[in-house]
């Protein structure tokens, strides 16, 4: 077996890592402190967001926009009468219209009771 002399560069790699003391978890807490409070800063932004209630529509007018959404392929924003626990309304659903049973309404993969919308508009940003 050969044995090659070690480089001044080797043996400084070589003597590092033997008095080197890895500090395990401590030296990522603080990337993980940054991510964690990105996201807890972007959901008390998302939280602050107030709805407005937009105009109330009778089932009527609310079964005729929805009509002309399904028949037209048209997207649509439903605002739900439903209010969250301090009192806000909800963000608008918004998708495409895919089909009824009964008094339902199935909108982008959601089941939407017709009673439940408040308000519903053709989205004209297509």
């Amino acid at each position: 077996m050969v044995v090659m002399p070690m480089s001044d560069f080797d043996k400084k790699v070589e003597n590092f890592f033997k008095n080197y003391h890895d500090r395990g978890m401590k030296k990522w807490a603080g990337f993980f402190l940054s991510d964690h409070t990105l996201k807890i800063n972007k959901k008390k932004a998302q939280q602050k967001i107030v709805y407005l209630p937009k105009k109330r529509m009778s089932e009527e007018e609310i079964s005729e926009v929805l009509l002309k959404a399904f028949s037209n392929h048209y997207k649509v924003n439903i605002q739900l009468k439903e209010r969250d626990c301090n009192g806000n309304l909800k963000k608008d659903i918004s998708g495409f219209v895919e089909g009824y049973y009964e008094n339902k309404l199935i909108v982008s993969g959601k089941n939407i009771d017709i009673n439940d919308i408040n308000n519903v508009e053709v989205d004209n940003y297509l």
